[in-house]
């Protein structure tokens, strides 16, 4: 008996302690409640990890890069179109948008909105906007109104109607906050957080609008599509490339260095493909390479060049989509296969175990910076509104304006935070950017300009970062089957799908990118049954912003 009560007495100081003993919730070295100043760098870093990511894959759609070997079956399957089933690739973008972001920008919102932090509130609907535009314009149709509903698994897809109808809501949001200046001098300015801006409320606004831009710009081939509303948008966005949005990296930590970088060696079976190498080489735009004049000066920047240079461009060599580099496993031919992306020719990364800031080059040093939007992008959007409406000297002055824009990017010595510059070796002189702007192919007048000009130059200026927005291009013309609108002619000349497309497509190209599969094909399938997501080439259906 004496037991017994020894053994109730133990049990009730055990229940009435538990509370102080379990409660391993409330950590005093760390904010449960944290301001928004702490919280809104890790959604600035979070943005390059959802595109990087999932360029891997999409950049393969567009052919900014494709595999170096056509043994690799699953890479040459996505170099075909198609996808890998039961996999996540593909699906960053999906879950940055939910999960990397979606939460924690909804609490940067909720607190800055009690604090009066109308700066952070402004920025966070402007980043849960950006977000949501570029998942829809990966994936057509995601989850929009029940995208934070509570105590479920099971979450309803909107179609992306209602999707740019709200991104456009939360833009007009993002400006309302943004020019507030009733702002509580004791809170934490925008400043202490933003790594990418630094704070400034008049650049945040411009990017804003350029979130407009593009979202009012791919409804082109629907008959309520505004240019003169686009190019309003585009005259209120970046003014400069000092707007550029850049989201640089800066630490020589494996996860926090750039993820195209020769340290983190993501891109090592990548190859730059034919497509970029003859934009750029002459081949597409002036019908030469072999004539030194007809190079565009910024090839030696961006793209690599092989060992051997005897094949009459200066040794730039591509690959073709589902072909791989031809030389790859000849070893008498090795000086001539496709360089890597970092420079090198032979496949050895320079800096795979040690952290290098200038290895590589261009958006592929371990140090460089992530664009989510730039001044020449605006340009060359603003380029093709105006020559939709026939206003072709507004069209002109954009399109030049776009060209000159991307040479500055590129030269850019003013990177944020210290981060390395993208041109090799020393800036692009102004004699031989003035050459190639003097250039017959640069066009100088209303009646010759095409809108193959724009669109072609808005691919080399978003080359290696502009992933979604490339793939919204080339799937608003079909891949080149809608011609130029003046002149009838090809938009994309020069891109050519596949020779043999994936046998997922059914005879067909990628025109959306399928859910992510961990989050919505294990959890979500009812509502995957309505969409169609359920198909096997679901990925070929086309998008509800490219029809009519």
């Amino acid at each position: 008996m004496k037991r017994i009560f020894i053994i109730l007495y133990l049990l009730l100081v055990t229940l009435t302690g538990c509370k102080k003993w379990l409660d391993v919730n409330s950590d005093p070295d760390t904010p449960q409640n944290p301001d928004p100043a702490s919280v809104f760098p890790t959604q600035l870093a979070g943005i390059p990890r959802g595109i990087q990511y999932d360029a891997r894959y999409v950049g393969r759609y567009i052919q900014n890069w494709l595999t170096d070997n056509s043994t690799r079956t699953a890479d040459i399957n996505w170099d075909r179109m198609g996808y890998t089933g039961a996999s996540d690739a593909n699906g960053d973008i999906w879950r940055q948008t939910y999960f990397g972001l979606g939460q924690n920008l909804r609490y940067i919102i909720s607190v800055g909105r009690e604090k009066g932090q109308w700066d952070y509130v402004g920025a966070a609907y402007a980043l849960q906007a950006l977000m949501f535009q570029s998942c829809t314009d990966h994936h057509g149709e995601i989850i929009f109104t029940e995208a934070f509903k509570e105590n479920t698994a099971l979450f309803k897809f909107n179609g992306q109607d209602t999707v740019y109808a709200g991104v456009r809501v939360w833009c007009d949001s993002a400006l309302y906050y943004l020019n507030r200046t009733d702002l509580n001098p004791a809170n934490n300015p925008l400043s202490r957080g933003d790594f990418a801006l630094g704070g400034d409320r008049e650049k945040w606004i411009k990017f804003v609008y350029g979130i407009l831009a593009r979202n009012y710009h791919h409804l082109s081939n629907k008959s309520i599509y505004d240019p003169a509303k686009v190019i309003e948008f585009c005259n209120l966005s970046l003014s400069s490339i000092a707007d550029d949005f850049l989201i640089p990296f800066d630490a020589s930590k494996n996860d926090d260095s750039n993820f195209f970088g020769p340290y983190r060696d993501n891109l090592t079976n990548y190859r730059q493909s034919n497509f970029i190498v003859q934009l750029l080489d002459g081949t597409i735009l002036a019908g030469d390479s072999s004539v030194y004049e007809n190079r565009d000066p910024r090839i030696r920047h961006m793209l690599s060049a092989s060992h051997d240079t005897s094949n009459g461009n200066g040794g730039y060599r591509g690959v073709d989509p589902g072909i791989g580099d031809p030389n790859f496993s000849d070893a008498a031919k090795r000086r001539e296969r496709v360089a890597n992306l970092w420079g090198d020719t032979l496949y050895a990364n320079p800096s795979a175990t040690v952290f290098t800031p200038n290895a590589g080059k261009y958006l592929f040093r371990d140090k460089a910076v992530s664009p989510v939007m730039t001044y020449a992008e605006i340009q060359f959007i603003k380029a093709e509104a105006a020559y939709r409406m026939a206003d072709y000297t507004t069209a002109l002055d954009a399109y030049d304006k776009g060209i000159r824009a991307h040479f500055d990017f590129i030269n850019n010595t003013r990177m944020p935070r210290g981060n390395t510059t993208l041109y090799n070796g020393q800036p692009i002189p102004d004699s031989s950017r003035n050459m190639y702007l003097n250039a017959p192919f640069v066009k100088r007048t209303e009646a010759t300009l095409t809108l193959a000009d724009i669109m072609l130059q808005k691919y080399i200026a978003l080359w290696g970062w502009g992933f979604t927005e490339t793939w919204v291009d080339l799937r608003r013309f079909y891949y080149g089957v809608i011609p130029d609108p003046r002149n009838g002619q090809p938009v994309y000349k020069g891109f050519e799908l596949p020779s043999t497309l994936s046998g997922q497509n059914n005879g067909l190209p990628v025109f959306r990118a399928r859910p992510r599969y961990n989050s919505e094909y294990v959890w979500n399938q009812d509502e995957l049954m309505r969409i169609g997501a359920m198909e096997g080439n679901y990925h070929t259906k086309p998008i509800w912003f490219m029809l009519p």
